[in-house]
C-alpha cells in the first residue's frame, strides 16, 4: 500500500524552504570549516559560502516543477515521491556545485578534484546537512498545512445518522431547501457536486453563521460571491459557476451589506 507523505502545497511556504535552506548551508559551512574551506581566507569565505548557499537554494527550487506535476496527476504526495524529490536534488545539486567549484573555486587548476572525487569527499558528505534540513523542513510543513485543512473541514448533519456530508468550508457554494430536504451544493475535481440530505436549513444556518441567508430557501457561502444581477426588478447573485441565487426583498438590504464586509476583508 502506497505510504502517504504530508505536503504543503503553497509556494510561498517553499521559497521559506529554499531560502532557509541557503541559510543553513551558509552557516554550516563557516562555522564548521568542512571540507577545504579552512585554506581560504576570510575574505573568500564571506564570497564563495554565500554563493554555495544560494546554489543550495536554486536546486531546491529547481525540484519544485516535479512536485507540481505529479500533484495534478495524483492530488497526493506519496513517500516514494519525496525520496525522489530528494534524489533529483541531490543530483542536480551534484551537478552544479562541482561546476562551481571547478571552474570559480579552483578555476580548472590541475590536481584538483575531478567530478567522481568531488562528488565522493565533498557533495556526499555534503548531504547529510542538506537533505536532513529539506526532508525536516518539508515534514513539518507538511503537518501543519495538514492540521489546518482538518481544521477547515465542516460537517452538515442532516436528521438521520447517515444524512450527512463531510467537506471543505471554501468547497461549499449554497444549500437550497425543499420540501424537508435540503441540496448541498459543492466543488469538487470534477466540477459542482449536489448531496440531498433530510433536514432543516435554519439547522444549519445557526450552526454554521457564516453562512449567508439570501431567501427562505437559500443560504451562501458568500467568499463565493462575484456580482449582484438584477433581472425584471429581482435581485439575483452570481457564484461564477452557472447558478443564480435570488435574494428576498425582506433580506436585500442586509445581504448588501453582509457581502460589502465580505468583499472588503
Amino acid at each position: 500500500m502506497p505510504i502517504k507523505f504530508s505536503l504543503d502545497k503553497n509556494r510561498k511556504h517553499h521559497l521559506w524552504i529554499a531560502i532557509g535552506l541557503g541559510v543553513w548551508v551558509f552557516i554550516f559551512l563557516f562555522l564548521s570549516e568542512p571540507f577545504d574551506i579552512n585554506k581560504f581566507s576570510q575574505k573568500e569565505k564571506f564570497v564563495y559560502l554565500p554563493i554555495y548557499g544560494f546554489i543550495q537554494s536554486i536546486c531546491y527550487l529547481l525540484i519544485l516543477p516535479y512536485q507540481e506535476v505529479i500533484l495534478k496527476k495524483q492530488n497526493s504526495w506519496l513517500l516514494k515521491n519525496e525520496l525522489f524529490l530528494l534524489l533529483l536534488l541531490s543530483i542536480i545539486g551534484s551537478i552544479i556545485n562541482f561546476f562551481f567549484y571547478k571552474y570559480i573555486i579552483v578555476n580548472n587548476e590541475p590536481h584538483t578534484y575531478e567530478f567522481i572525487h568531488y562528488q565522493k569527499f565533498v557533495y556526499l558528505p555534503a548531504l547529510t546537512i542538506i537533505l536532513p534540513f529539506v526532508f525536516i523542513s518539508r515534514y513539518i510543513l507538511g503537518k501543519f498545512s495538514d492540521k489546518s485543512t482538518f481544521e477547515n473541514k465542516i460537517t452538515i448533519q442532516g436528521d438521520g445518522q447517515y444524512d450527512f456530508i463531510h467537506l471543505n468550508s471554501d468547497d461549499l457554494l449554497f444549500i437550497q431547501s425543499s420540501d424537508n430536504y435540503i441540496e448541498i451544493n459543492y466543488l469538487e475535481k470534477s466540477g459542482i457536486k449536489k448531496k440531498l440530505i433530510r433536514g432543516k436549513l435554519s439547522d444549519v444556518s445557526n450552526k454554521f453563521p457564516k453562512l449567508l441567508k439570501t431567501h427562505r430557501s437559500y443560504l451562501i457561502n458568500p467568499i463565493h460571491f462575484k456580482q449582484l444581477k438584477i433581472e425584471n426588478k429581482k435581485h439575483f447573485l452570481d457564484l461564477g459557476y452557472g447558478d443564480l441565487i435570488p435574494v428576498s426583498r425582506a433580506l436585500q438590504s442586509e445581504v448588501k451589506s453582509q457581502l460589502q464586509l465580505t468583499t472588503n476583508r
